[in-house]
């Protein structure tokens, strides 16, 4: 089925994703029917530059409400920074849209107080449910353990993880850096061993980064967890992460830019894991299905004990 994609935050900006999102929603043969924009000239660039470089004819808008009622469309990208998050979670709930939102699924500028958090949430997922709307948190990692796998088939005894750890390098500094990249090593946490509780937080301040170990707390057991941030000039930026002692190096050939995953013996070439993201955001509408909704509110709640940690 073909849908129709409106697109917040379609110009690209430090580390934003947005006109490769577009990218890859239009190979799939789907319409990008119109990008929204802060101003008439970010919008003007962001149309511009998904012509040029993607060949993709679409109409910019500075307010979503001017989209809605230019386009029928079916499906809300949220790709702008993380404190504009909520307004657009919200409107495309009251509007029957599917979300497709980049990480994390919101957090504001000033301070944040949990249960007001929560609750905002809560009720963006429920009327997105009633509605049979489905939302999606755009955390790629997870897609690539099956090539995790395939490098180490025998790191994963018993679906026993008994330790984690996960290292990135984002353009932020300071608790920016968790804001933009604990969402990842957290959905892979969850998609490991499933739902948890994070205990004995602890985090080390270092001169390019920072580095949280904790216990995450789950039906299995415990899984020893380090997250790691830390500063770097090269490009494309390193990562990688280990499961039970393995490690894995995410590593992209440039201008081609294929994805590998390294280990200490051989390397594989692998599919993007934003690709596979928004394939299964689309499959997950095609068959129906309702959002995951655990998986939303527990990574919005663990990332807030690690913010409030951090500090």
């Amino acid at each position: 089925m073909s849908y129709k994609i409106g697109i917040i935050g379609a110009a690209r900006r430090h580390q934003g994703t947005g006109p490769f999102i577009a990218r890859i929603f239009a190979g799939l043969g789907h319409e990008i029917s119109g990008v929204v924009g802060t101003s008439e000239k970010s919008t003007r660039q962001a149309v511009s530059s998904l012509s040029s470089h993607y060949g993709i004819d679409t109409q910019g808008y500075t307010h979503c409400q001017a989209l809605l009622d230019q386009h029928d469309i079916d499906v809300l990208v949220i790709a702008s920074p993380p404190d504009s998050h909520l307004n657009y979670l919200k409107f495309a709930a009251d509007n029957n849209l599917h979300i497709f939102c980049e990480k994390p699924f919101w957090w504001p500028a000033n301070k944040l107080e949990l249960v007001p958090y929560l609750h905002s949430l809560q009720t963006i997922i429920t009327k997105s449910t009633t509605n049979q709307r489905y939302i999606h948190l755009n955390t790629q990692w997870p897609y690539t353990l099956k090539d995790f796998s395939q490098l180490y088939p025998k790191a994963i005894i018993n679906n026993e993880i008994k330790q984690f750890a996960m290292h990135l390098c984002p353009q932020s500094t300071g608790v920016s850096m968790l804001i933009d990249g604990a969402s990842h090593g957290l959905s892979m946490l969850y998609q490991l061993v499933g739902a948890g509780t994070l205990n004995q937080i602890e985090v080390t301040h270092e001169s390019d980064g920072v580095v949280i170990d904790f216990d995450y707390h789950h039906h299995q057991g415990v899984t020893k967890s380090t997250l790691g941030f830390q500063q770097s000039s090269e490009t494309p930026k390193p990562a990688s992460y280990q499961i039970n002692g393995c490690v894995v190096h995410r590593t992209v050939s440039l201008p081609e830019y294929e994805i590998q995953l390294q280990s200490d013996h051989h390397t594989i070439s692998i599919q993007d894991p934003l690709d596979a993201s928004i394939r299964d955001f689309l499959a997950s509408i095609d068959a129906g299905l309702e959002s995951d909704e655990c998986a939303l509110i527990l990574g919005a709640h663990h990332l807030h004990q690690l913010i409030e940690n951090y500090k």
